[in-house]
């Protein structure tokens, strides 16, 4: 389900280049072929929409035209955890993917390139939206709207950004040629930006679910995303971020978390592994997703953000033939035995978020590099998400969901714990009670457990390992001389040492730092 209707809107950025000959003048007087541009866009109300709708659509890409890989967050950062290892065909299949999980990156690995340049074209986008939109005949009310969606959805770009690079440029505006080139700014003004943002974006967003919104961000939305951001930094920076003269502390997020929790009709499926049907796009327990369609069957490998297919069940679906219930994938971010084993004996989650090859397959599958016998099955080539125009491979539909209400409920345990509060417990208890499992005594490392169960494979455990700090993240991510019963290979494929040096950061491309010097490394 896609809910966020997409254009192909042209829009003119960048000068013509200089000609020789009397021909340049004949050239440049010519009227554009293309009468949809700058100086005549941005002028109604269905401008601005089309162009939040181009700001949208930079949330679905994994890769871009400068070429190299598939950059799925969620699945880098659960081949980064120990949940998961880089997988595919072969040791040279993606060596880059390997260098993630091997936590040996270089700096001119190309999918940190892609995830890059991907993120700054999203943000580039918002800021252009937010230049424009005074000059743009429309009510009030819905600049302000837009206004708040698009601070929503940079805060969401830099984030991810924030995330996997440190120190980053933070970049408010569109720039002239002349400025192109910015110095990074430091983890407290990007991350306090952030804050800034969703802080004024909550107010304004609609109260509404995702069905409702027909995709876009709602308060809500925000509201979760500010909860995450605020542990992510007070976890790694060991800080309290400052939105403008607001002060986002623990007890101000867990009070937009209450809102969330009392207000906004969102609330757990009955069935846990309901969650990742196609029929549940959008559900109550989805407090933000990011949309994922085959409505425009796409078949150009050489463009392939063009389409609107999701990338990672394509890589991580099992390497099977004959199965009556999964289409052949290309078997990334095969599913570690430490996560099979972390599950409790009766929990049902693990039956939902592993596929486990023994049990769960019927067809033939090939063995891959790095083969452990286990899958994702939350974002994965099932059949009701086969397409059946289109390039197959490029036009999964599964939506991805960022923010579940249950990650809402124990990021809420966790500040109401921290708070002094009396509500974690019932917290916890709601989520365990969901999947039938007794009450465990609430604490942060009862948290931490059940934030690993329930959250699976949805690409969090990472960062929640990096808010544990470095010699945690070490501790979980640096495995020796260990292996399942159902893995394949050699010994040394399966070792990983996590280099603290690096704090669990990408290094900056080398291409962005060719081009501006002023970059510097970020470790």
């Amino acid at each position: 389900m896609n809910n966020i209707n997409k254009y192909t809107t042209t829009i003119i950025l960048a000068g013509l280049l200089t000609m020789a000959g009397t021909g340049c003048k004949k050239f440049l007087e010519l009227t554009p072929l293309d009468n949809r541009v700058e100086q005549n866009f941005y002028k109604t109300e269905k401008d601005a929409n089309e162009a939040l709708n181009s700001v949208y659509d930079a949330l679905q890409w994994h890769t871009n035209a400068g070429g190299g890989g598939f950059s799925p967050d969620p699945m880098m950062a659960d081949i980064a955890s120990d949940d998961s290892y880089a997988g595919g065909g072969s040791r040279s299949d993606s060596p880059e993917m390997i260098q993630i999980d091997q936590q040996k990156l270089l700096t001119n690995n190309s999918l940190i390139r892609v995830y890059w340049a991907n993120h700054y074209t999203g943000i580039y986008r918002a800021n252009l939206l937010l230049q424009k939109l005074p000059g743009i005949t429309m009510s009030d009310a819905a600049k302000a709207k837009i206004t708040a969606e698009c601070k929503f959805l940079r805060a969401f770009f830099y984030f991810d950004l924030a995330k996997w690079y440190g120190n980053i440029p933070l970049i408010l505006a569109p720039q002239a040629p002349s400025e192109y080139c910015t110095a990074q700014a430091t983890p407290a003004e990007t991350f306090n930006q952030i804050a800034k943002d969703l802080v004024e974006a909550i107010p304004v967003l609609d109260k509404s679910d995702l069905r409702t919104s027909k995709a876009h961000a709602t308060r809500w939305s925000a509201e979760g995303l500010l909860g995450r951001i605020y542990l992510f930094y007070k976890g790694v920076y060991k800080a309290e971020l400052q939105a403008g003269s607001v002060a986002v502390n623990g007890a101000y997020v867990l009070t937009q978390l209450k809102d969330l929790i009392a207000n906004s009709g969102h609330d757990l499926l009955t069935n846990y592994a309901d969650n990742f049907t196609k029929a549940n796009e959008f559900s109550k327990e989805s407090v933000w997703e990011i949309s994922y369609s085959n409505d425009n069957p796409w078949f150009d490998w050489n463009y392939i953000q063009g389409g609107e297919g999701n990338m990672q069940p394509q890589m991580q679906g099992p390497r099977i033939d004959g199965d009556p219930s999964y289409n052949t994938g290309w078997s990334f971010a095969p599913v570690a035995q430490e996560l099979y084993d972390a599950y409790e004996a009766n929990d049902p989650r693990r039956a939902a978020t592993i596929i486990n090859m023994e049990t769960d397959l019927k067809g033939k599958v090939t063995t891959g590099y790095q083969h452990t016998g286990f899958f994702s099955k939350k974002y994965t080539t099932t059949n009701e998400y086969r397409t059946t125009a289109g390039q197959y491979e490029l036009n999964w539909g599964n939506n991805y969901r960022s923010i579940r209400y249950s990650d809402v409920l124990l990021m809420a345990a966790e500040l109401d714990l921290a708070n002094g509060g009396g509500s974690a417990q019932g917290y916890l208890n709601k989520v365990r009670g969901r999947v039938s499992l007794p009450n465990k005594t609430v604490s942060l490392a009862a948290i931490y457990q059940e934030r690993r169960a329930e959250l699976a494979l949805e690409g969090i455990r990472y960062w929640d390992l990096l808010r544990q700090g470095l010699p945690a993240a070490a501790q979980a991510i640096t495995i020796s001389g260990k292996r399942g019963p159902g893995y394949n290979g050699d010994q040394v494929d399966y070792n990983v040492t996590f280099n603290q040096a690096t704090k669990g950061l990408f290094p900056i491309p080398q291409s962005e730092r060719d081009q501006c010097p002023v970059l510097k490394p970020n470790f």
